[in-house]
């Protein structure tokens, strides 16, 4: 769910955010659908500001549209940045929490980074947001930018009071609004964009989740959206009834901490998803069978995943069991409790694997590389920055962005950007593509290729 920010290499970004294009613009009248609603600029961020959308300390949110001068198309993207559902982990600081506690920084979307002095902007966080069609085939659509700062996966609805467990500090008031926020921002868009051949809605992490919990809002809520397309990117909604579910503990945790019963009540097939959350790529795909929908992650993450087990399951010697007692029940340097929280993540691909193929589905599909060394393996429709030296990255950065850009995603001969351009093809069967064999550091860890010895050496490598 990155609450840390994914820049390992952080400097090349900011060394380089002044060379990197401008947003592009040139002559057209799309944009706007031949509505009423006429765009203040084209080829730059414009800030919006919901009335009664609030961030986590109640402070004003707002997202960011950056209008095409010669699409009518329109790509969502929502931005990861964690969870929370109890004081330690919304205010206490624990080892896991969530974006932007205080607030969003002003001009967000051009300044979403800043290293060395220099800012760094959402297009070059997430390069399917780019505007360089060798990088995204998405590069001429309008662009909706929707910032994290709910702690809630964009699932929520519900104002709580957090109250410190050792009695020392302040009672912390959090508002969980992310889907209070989405349904303000939907009405906006609406008005914007009358006309919508194609709309792609995506995230990477909470972002990924907060896309797929909100996909039908948008889908309906924008009434001029003729073909949509979902990317879920990181954040997935696993299914949580079967015998080897694994992230129920976690769903039952935050349905009610976040109130996204409410949102499951608006939802269609409420009952069945009332009881399981994880049938909501099924539902959708049902609800738009016209639609095209995918997930993607690597089956190495190590960031979502400790998020969905690493305070619900412990090790009991060789037996993985739920965790009923307080703080972490598996630690993340511990190389055993590693390969546990690895075997957890693969059962819930299995499971993800087998809704997303079975009879019916044709308008599901997914991608699933093994690994890569960037952000954890976590969040596909990042670049790739780990991937090289900084001599490397920073060339490929200035020079060859694509490349950087979709670094460490491939399966085969095909990347990440390769997929996308599918699931955007109307003429070509949806398909789905998963990476048997990787390699890395961590295989031995893996439950298909477990090595105690060598899990422990790639865990806690002995001193030089």
């Amino acid at each position: 769910m990155i609450k840390r920010q994914f820049l390992g290499l952080g400097l090349v970004l900011g060394l380089l955010a002044a060379g990197c294009g401008e947003d592009s613009s040139s002559s057209g009248t799309a944009g706007t659908g031949g509505s009423g609603f006429e765009p203040p600029e084209f080829g730059a961020w414009v800030k919006y500001e919901p009335e009664g959308a609030t961030c986590s300390d109640g402070s004003q949110y707002a997202f960011y549209v950056d209008f095409s001068e010669t699409s009518d198309n329109v790509i969502v993207f929502f931005m990861g940045g964690g969870g929370c559902w109890d004081y330690e982990s919304c205010v206490g600081g624990g080892a896991r929490g969530a974006a932007n506690p205080n607030g969003l920084p002003d001009d967000y979307a051009n300044s979403h980074a800043e290293v060395a002095g220099l800012t760094i902007n959402v297009n070059q966080i997430y390069p399917l947001m780019n505007d360089d069609p060798a990088v995204s085939p998405m590069a001429d659509w309008n662009k909706v930018f929707v910032p994290y700062c709910t702690g809630d996966v964009y699932a929520g609805s519900i104002t709580n009071t957090y109250e410190d467990p050792d009695g020392i500090e302040p009672d912390a008031v959090f508002a969980h609004q992310g889907h209070t926020n989405v349904l303000k921002m939907t009405e906006m868009l609406n008005e914007m964009f009358s006309d919508v051949p194609k709309m792609f809605v995506g995230g990477c992490s909470a972002g990924g989740a907060g896309a797929i919990v909100n996909y039908y809002f948008l889908r309906n809520g924008i009434e001029g959206v003729q073909k949509g397309y979902l990317l879920d990117d990181s954040g997935p909604l696993f299914p949580s009834r079967e015998a080897t579910s694994r992230s129920f503990l976690l769903h039952e945790e935050v349905r009610d901490v976040w109130d996204a019963a409410s949102l499951i009540d608006k939802a269609p097939q409420a009952e069945l998803l009332a009881d399981d959350f994880g049938a909501l790529s099924q539902v959708l795909a049902e609800e738009f069978p016209e639609d095209r929908l995918a997930a993607t992650m690597f089956r190495l993450d190590y960031n979502f995943s400790l998020y969905s087990y690493e305070r619900f399951w412990t090790r009991e010697g060789e037996v993985i069991a739920p965790y009923m007692g307080t703080g972490l029940g598996l630690d993340e340097d511990i190389a055993l409790d590693r390969a546990a929280i690895h075997s957890l993540w693969w059962d819930d691909i299995d499971l993800l694997r087998s809704q997303y193929d079975a009879e019916g589905s044709d308008n599901l599909g997914y991608y699933i590389p093994f690994y890569r060394t960037t952000n954890s393996s976590h969040c596909v429709t990042i670049p790739g920055l780990e991937e090289f030296s900084l001599g490397e990255a920073l060339d490929l950065f200035q020079n060859d962005f694509g490349t950087l850009a979709w670094a460490g995603t491939e399966i085969g001969d095909m990347n990440l950007r390769d997929y996308v351009e599918h699931l955007l093809d109307d003429d070509e069967p949806l398909e789905s593509f998963f990476e048997e064999e990787g390699e890395g550091p961590f295989v031995p860890c893996t439950p298909a290729d477990f090595d105690a010895g060598a899990c422990e050496a790639a865990v806690n490598p002995p001193a030089p």
